[in-house]
């Protein structure tokens, strides 16, 4: 579970009146006595891969590593990761025998604007690759373009669109997605915003989409007669969850969607991919999402992440049980200084549940942003949490303060702080945003 961080006035005091301070200890009750059932953690396979250096790219945000990780398996056992890259450098392919280090195969096997790829093998062994962009000199009109390959590095263009955003009622579509379905046919997701918006706009989206089309042939499509999921939320943290989708079959025959684009990564099941079970926000933050089913029954989770100042990368994550789980309470905005105007800082009470055999510690990442991790803060640890690491259950009170590394929100100017527990193995990680003003999400 993560925080339900709600707006929280700036002149706000804790449940029974109190001002939170660090050292003073816990004036909060965390219900440490409630049993904890198991759950899943993550561990951090590979941190990130194919960042600047590796692409031989200079660092920052627009011009550094990859993004959109999209993972296929070849017939020798390898893995074959198609990326995308920032600028003029387009999509390139990375080559691995594990699934977790990578080097760069071929550093361009698409032109520029061809992202978020969706690959299928065709019966021949071929390829056929999927991706949404712009028509060449008329970029505002949103299709989805087809690409056959033998080898999956060089491919040609097939004639043509596969579906266009005028096949929807609906402005922009984007992330096109394909799937087999169990009982025959194609299935294809697309993002969609409203009619007269472009998707990721300055200021966000009022409202998105996730939309799907079928096909007998991955040639003609039809565009479905409503939308799968709507999300009316805009583009804040919930609304981008239905943004950049990977869709699966797991084991049980459910069809598994993750999606989210810099905040929590986001699940939903379905029997017939139509309809969705409600989202679960799953504890780790990133976009882009690509999914391997292990034959362990774990998860092997791809996703964008990186920092603001050197820009993206990929990072790797396994799913694995975990008999410890975190609870939040909100203690909202306090001043530790009634004097002092720039005293501020947020106040979340970690609640550390269940058991295991080695300590957990809670690590505090700032320089996040969009879709970056951020870099850790041992000094914001070491002011803003009073207590680090204990066995579980235990409780720590954190202190956020609120900052001057800033940047703008579809809500106002905010600052971002991850928050991650960990047992020196697996970890969960919830991002708090604390927006300018005293509000947070």
């Amino acid at each position: 579970m993560g925080p339900c961080l709600a707006p929280s006035g700036a002149e706000g005091s804790g449940p029974d009146g109190s001002i939170y301070q660090p050292d003073s200890g816990s004036i909060v009750d965390c219900d440490l006595g409630t049993p904890s059932s198991p759950g899943l953690g993550w561990v951090i396979e590979n941190e990130g891969v194919l960042d600047y250096r590796g692409l031989g790219h200079s660092p920052g945000r627009n011009i550094g590593g990859a993004s959109d990780p999209r993972v296929v398996q070849l017939d020798d056992g390898r893995y074959r990761m198609y990326f995308a890259q920032p600028g003029e450098y387009g999509t390139g392919a990375a080559i691995s025998s594990d699934g977790i280090n990578w080097s760069v195969e071929d550093p361009k096997v698409l032109p520029v604007h061809f992202g978020q790829v969706s690959l299928l093998r065709l019966a021949n062994g071929s390829w056929r690759l999927f991706s949404a962009s712009g028509i060449p000199d008329q970029a505002e009109e949103r299709v989805v373009f087809s690409f056959i390959s033998d080898d999956g590095l060089s491919f040609v263009q097939e004639d043509g669109y596969r579906i266009t955003e005028q096949d929807f009622p609906y402005g922009d579509i984007g992330s096109a997605f394909v799937i087999r379905e169990p009982e025959g046919g194609y299935r294809m997701y697309l993002t969609a915003v409203p009619e007269g918006e472009t998707s990721g706009q300055p200021g966000g989206n009022t409202k998105a989409w996730l939309v799907s089309a079928t096909s007998t042939d991955m040639i003609t499509w039809s565009a479905d007669p409503s939308f799968v999921i709507e999300d009316p939320d805009g583009l804040d943290w919930t609304g981008v969850d239905v943004m950049h989708p990977w869709v699966g079959i797991n084991d049980a025959g459910l069809v598994e969607l993750y999606s989210g684009l810099g905040g929590p990564a986001t699940k939903r099941t379905s029997v017939d991919g139509r309809t969705f079970s409600d989202p679960e926000h799953l504890p780790f933050i990133g976009a882009d999402y690509h999914v391997e089913y292990l034959s362990n029954g774990e998860s092997r989770l791809y996703s964008s992440a990186g920092t603001m100042d050197a820009g993206g990368d990929i990072r790797i994550l396994r799913s694995t049980e975990v008999s410890w789980d975190v609870d939040f309470v909100v203690g909202g905005f306090q001043r530790m200084d009634a004097s002092d105007p720039d005293s501020l800082v947020f106040v979340l009470e970690v609640c550390v549940k269940g058991s295991s055999s080695r300590p957990l510690e809670i690590q505090l990442f700032t320089g996040a942003g969009p879709f970056a991790i951020g870099e850790r803060d041992h000094g914001l640890e070491m002011s803003a949490l009073s207590v680090r690491s204990d066995y579980p259950p235990f409780q720590s009170t954190v202190s956020i303060p609120e900052g001057e590394d800033s940047r703008w929100f579809s809500g106002g100017q905010g600052v971002e702080t991850l928050v991650r527990v960990s047992d020196g193995v697996a970890m969960k990680e919830w991002m708090v945003l604390t927006l300018a003003g005293g509000q947070a999400e």
